[in-house]
């Protein structure tokens, strides 16, 4: 992605406040969580969540065209620097649960490729799909043709992934329900505002001024991450109709503090902080007034302390990824496997890192996906949050 834009801190102000306030209203009162017993973990949203729905087809791509070893590919499926645990899979695991992706997607127009495989294990209640959106489509990584069919992976939104939740039954009071999503709504409209500037500068034959652009931005993509925190709460209005008694509603990373942030520029990075901050304000507002079943959790604030901070929680390296997956994979740590300090044959992802950086002590996994450290993070944090609040024990 390649988003060479100029705002000005006016247009930047007027992003991030535009908007909202018109959501669903919030439903009657509801009776506290009777239990902080916890059953299952149930999951929606995106790559930050995604425990391997992709893994299967990875696997194959890596066996087929990259001569990786079958026992070396299965590791990989996750958005990070795998084999390892996701933020959810800790948490499950503090929580004396499992927890498995619901799908495997498998095929060039999935989900519904003949080629796909189903997970069906009982404790598959993991529905996020690296690429999803809140509530549109396509997902990012779609790759549509002229025609607007996808040419690669085909993520359902997340309204779409509590549809096949819901198709199984009701939520039970032992159940802890996360929503995690925004992230892709993000990219999608930082990805269309970049193009439709290219567009208009072409047209009008000289660059456009930074009020120009902005307007672009303020007038159309800003309102589009707030409809994205909108569907946010929609979506959570339809577990919570659905007997979910323990939602937790999660506020985004700003990626312009990633590597792929960094190396657009500050127009760039100053375009994906806005986008992030329309969504990231939206839900906040949503959800200001307390609810006994909703649980708002601030990864975006998270996220920027150790970025900002990094060694207050064993950080040393913020700026490099540890994965080094070739463009052909496009670059994603859905396709990293580290299994050995130094880069081998049969361990052909690790980055060279400088002196005393490890995998262990750096904060992403690839250009925008947090490492295994960082997932570690996340899931002590959200713990700790979740036993303030006794949600759980």
């Amino acid at each position: 992605m390649n988003l060479k834009l100029g705002l000005s801190a006016l247009a930047l102000a007027a992003l991030t406040a535009c908007g909202g306030g018109g959501g669903t209203s919030a439903p009657a009162p509801i009776t506290p969580p009777p239990t902080a017993d916890t059953t299952r973990l149930v999951v929606f949203g995106d790559s930050l969540s995604d425990g391997g729905a992709y893994s299967r087809g990875n696997s194959l791509i890596l066996q087929m065209n990259a001569g990786v070893p079958k026992a070396a590919a299965d590791l990989v499926g996750k958005f990070t620097n795998s084999p390892g645990a996701i933020w959810n899979e800790v948490l499950a695991s503090k929580l004396s649960i499992t927890i498995a992706p619901e799908r495997y997607e498998v095929g060039a127009a999935s989900p519904v490729a003949a080629t796909n495989g189903l997970n069906t294990a009982a404790n598959a209640t993991n529905y996020a799909q690296g690429g999803a959106r809140v509530a549109k489509v396509p997902g990012v990584g779609c790759n549509p043709n002229a025609a607007g069919a996808c040419t690669a992976q085909a993520a359902v939104p997340v309204s779409t992934q509590i549809d096949r939740a819901l198709a199984k039954g009701s939520f039970q009071s032992t159940d802890l329900v996360v929503v995690w999503a925004g992230a892709n709504d993000v990219f999608f409209n930082a990805t269309a505002a970049g193009n439709e500037i290219t567009a208009e500068a072409t047209r009008l034959g000289r660059p456009l001024t930074s009020a120009e652009s902005g307007a672009i931005i303020q007038n159309k993509y800003g309102p589009e991450m707030v409809q994205a925190g909108l569907d946010t709460l929609t979506q959570v209005r339809r577990l919570q109709a659905a007997g979910a008694k323990r939602i937790v509603v999660m506020t985004i990373p700003n990626a312009a503090q990633t590597p792929f942030g960094v190396a657009g520029g500050a127009s760039t990075q100053a375009l994906i902080t806005g986008l992030a901050g329309a969504y990231n304000d939206t839900i906040k507002r949503e959800f200001s007034v307390p609810e006994s079943t909703v649980m708002l959790f601030d990864a975006g604030a998270l996220a920027s302390q150790w970025y900002a901070n990094p060694t207050s929680v064993g950080l040393v390296n913020v700026q490099a990824p540890v994965c080094d997956v070739p463009a052909a994979l496009g670059s994603s740590s859905s396709f990293c496997f580290i299994t050995g300090a130094t880069p081998s044959p049969t361990n052909p992802f690790l980055r060279v890192l400088p002196a005393g950086v490890t995998p262990a002590n750096s904060m992403f996994a690839d250009g925008v996906h947090p490492s295994l450290k960082s997932h570690g993070l996340f899931a002590d944090a959200l713990y700790t949050a979740l036993k303030a609040k006794a949600w759980v024990k």
